[in-house]
């Protein structure tokens, strides 16, 4: 049977968040589904006893997951390595290891809404929204009792997005490292590629909103890195997503890294 759905979990040094997302994963996700997480180079244990200690490997097989590792390269080759294992998906979402479902139907609203819509990219947004551009839009999804949520910009802990999007946009592109700026610049590319139908690159649906509750978003992950450690990373990202914007390109091909 051939798998329509896809979930990536991608993951870096949160072991103690895993085994619970993870379950909560697998309790809501639908029927056929492919589950993966990708691993970007994590501490294999984490735990101060040795009779308590986890390892990804362990909780992955424990959960029945596929697991993908590399080397730690950052959040663009970690969802890379997500997307490569899904590639053969026509849904995808991808999670971050903060972010736990608690209610099932979460993807189901996503891929609704993607099918009725010609909206190929959805995410969980900021709390601050902003002003929606075109009044029809949200008309039109009413019909089908979808709410959009729109705001100026992502929170990056879930993206969903269609096999078009993989195949006339492609990948995160690789030569961002760390953190920062690298879901912004694909998601621009999905917008240039026409594949948003709305000038607002990032869209949430009210009814999957309340479905997930936020774990442990402020430790492990780069929130181990110093404050300048972190500065160097977002400032040379910055430059890096400035200089790809100049090109006005859209497709970048995934790389297995």
């Amino acid at each position: 049977m051939k798998i329509h759905r896809g979930i990536g979990v991608c993951h870096y040094n949160r072991l103690g968040n895993l085994p619970g997302i993870l379950q909560a994963v697998c309790e809501t996700a639908p029927e056929n589904c492919k589950i993966v997480v990708a691993d970007d180079g994590s501490d294999e244990l984490w735990g101060r006893d040795p009779g308590d200690q986890l390892s990804v490997t362990k909780i992955c097989r424990e959960a029945g997951v596929l697991l993908i590792q590399g080397p730690n390269l950052g959040v663009a080759a970690n969802k890379n390595r997500a997307l490569w294992a899904l590639q053969d998906c026509q849904f995808i979402t991808l999670l971050e290891d903060d972010l736990k479902p608690n209610q099932k139907g979460w993807f189901e609203c996503y891929e609704q809404a993607a099918s009725i819509s010609g909206v190929h990219h959805f995410c969980r947004v900021q709390a601050k929204q902003a002003h929606e551009t075109i009044d029809s839009f949200s008309a039109f999804l009413a019909k089908h009792k979808l709410t959009p949520i729109y705001a100026s910009s992502p929170r990056g802990d879930l993206t969903f997005l269609t096999s078009t999007v993989l195949h006339r946009v492609g990948a995160f592109n690789p030569q961002f490292r760390g953190a920062g700026y690298a879901h912004g610049e694909w998601s621009g590319r999905v917008a240039r590629a026409g594949l948003i139908g709305h000038p607002l690159k990032w869209i949430d649906i009210e009814q999957a909103r309340d479905r997930f509750e936020q774990v442990g978003d402020t430790y492990g992950g780069r929130w181990e890195m110093s404050e300048e450690q972190l500065k160097v990373q977002l400032n040379r990202n910055k430059r890096v997503f400035r200089e790809l914007e100049k090109s006005n390109y859209t497709h970048c091909p995934l790389v297995l890294e």
